[in-house]
C-alpha cells in the first residue's frame, strides 16, 4: 500500500525504476508510523509482478501476485529482529543476529525462481549486531544481478555508517497534518471516535498517522470490550457486541478479555479493593465478581488461554466472539 503522504518517494523510485538506475540497496528512514514497511512491500510486490500496471504498482492478480499475497514467493524475504531462542525475559531484547544475515546472504546468491529480482527487506536495520552489520556489507559491496535490499529504520545514527554508505537513502517525513487528519478520518469513518479525539491522537503520535491510527484503535477497542464485559449489568446481551469485536486484532482482544477474566479471580480470591489491570471500571468488577459463578469462570479462563494459543489458526472470527460472549453471559 502507497499512502497519501509517500507519494513523491513513490515517484522517485518509480522514475529510477524506468531509468534503470534502481540501486541495489535503499534506506528507508524516518519516523514510526510513516508506513516505510508497506512502502517497501509494495515496491517488492511492483518489482515481482509480472504484470505490473502502469503506475508500476502489482497488478494483484498474475501468479506471483498470488504467491504474494500468500506470503509464499521464493524471491522475497524478510528479516526482522528476534529475541535470542534461550532468552527467559518477559520482554527480551530483539536484534538481527549474524546468523540470521548469512542465511539470508543464501538465498540471495540462489538463482530467481521467477527468473527476475530477488528481494530482501530488513526491517528495523538499526537492531543488527556487528557481526551481523559486517556479515551483511559483504553483499551489500557485492552484490548480486537483480538483488535488491531495503532496509527501514527510524534511527538512522544507529546503524554504521559503512552500511549507510553503500543504500542509497529514502526519507519519509510527517505529512501536512490537514492530509493526516483527512486520511485518519477517512479510516475511522463509521466509528465513535470524534475529531477532536482523531487531532488528539495525532499529535500524541508526533504527527504520524499510522501510530495515531494503532493508539485511536486501541483506545476503541478498550472502550468497547469494556462495555461488552459489562453489558450484563445493564441486562443488555453482550452478544450484540460481536460483529464490532471482530474488526480488532484477534490476540489484542483476547488477552484484553484474559484481563478481565483475571481481575474477577482476584476479586472473588482477594477482596474488591486487591489491585488490578482494569482498575478504571473496578466498580463494575465488582458487581461483576458477585454475580459469577468462579467453576465457570476458571474454564471461561482456559477457554480464552485455548484460543489465545491458536490464535494464528484462521477462524470465523465473528462465530468466535459470539461463542465467547455468550460464554461469558453465561458466567
Amino acid at each position: 500500500m502507497i499512502y497519501p503522504w509517500q507519494q513523491s518517494q513513490w515517484q522517485q523510485v518509480t522514475q529510477l525504476i524506468e531509468s534503470g538506475r534502481l540501486p541495489h540497496a535503499l534506506f528507508l528512514h524516518g519516523n514510526q508510523g510513516l508506513g516505510k514497511v508497506a512502502f517497501a512491500v509494495s515496491l517488492a510486490n511492483a518489482l515481482l509482478c509480472q504484470h505490473p500496471t502502469e503506475d508500476k504498482q502489482a497488478c494483484g492478480s498474475c501468479q506471483s501476485c498470488q504467491l504474494l499475497a500468500a506470503d509464499t514467493h521464493p524471491d522475497l524475504h524478510y528479516l526482522r529482529p528476534l529475541a535470542a531462542e534461550n532468552s527467559t525475559s518477559k520482554k527480551p531484547a530483539l536484534s538481527i543476529r549474524i546468523d540470521n544475515v548469512r542465511d539470508l546472504c543464501d538465498k540471495l546468491n540462489q538463482t530467481s525462481q521467477y527468473g527476475g529480482y530477488r528481494i530482501a527487506i530488513i526491517e528495523q536495520a538499526d537492531q543488527l549486531t556487528l557481526a551481523a552489520a559486517n556479515s551483511l556489507l559483504k553483499t551489500l559491496e557485492e552484490p548480486g544481478k537483480e538483488v535488491l535490499m531495503i532496509l527501514t529504520s527510524a534511527r538512522l545514527h544507529r546503524l554504521p555508517v559503512t552500511i549507510r554508505s553503500r543504500c542509497q537513502l529514502l526519507r519519509f517525513t510527517v505529512p501536512e497534518q490537514s492530509q493526516a487528519l483527512s486520511w485518519l478520518k477517512a479510516s475511522e469513518q463509521g466509528s465513535d471516535v470524534g475529531d477532536e479525539q482523531i487531532r488528539q491522537a495525532l499529535s500524541y503520535a508526533s504527527g504520524s498517522p499510522l501510530s495515531a491510527l494503532d493508539n485511536l484503535q486501541t483506545v476503541e477497542q478498550q472502550q468497547l470490550l469494556a462495555e461488552a464485559m459489562t453489558a450484563a449489568i445493564s441486562g443488555k446481551p453482550s452478544l450484540e457486541y460481536a460483529a464490532k469485536l471482530a474488526k480488532f486484532t484477534k490476540l489484542q482482544t483476547l488477552e484484553g478479555m484474559l484481563s478481565w477474566t483475571s481481575d474477577l479471580s482476584r476479586m472473588i480470591a482477594c477482596g474488591p479493593d486487591t489491585e488490578i489491570i482494569n482498575s478504571q471500571y473496578r466498580s463494575k468488577l465488582q458487581v461483576l465478581s458477585k454475580k459469577v459463578n468462579q467453576q465457570r469462570l476458571f474454564r471461561f479462563h482456559d477457554q480464552l488461554n485455548f484460543n489465545i494459543q491458536h490464535a494464528s489458526i484462521a477462524l470465523n472470527e465473528q462465530l468466535l466472539w459470539e461463542n465467547l460472549l455468550l460464554s461469558w453471559d453465561n458466567l
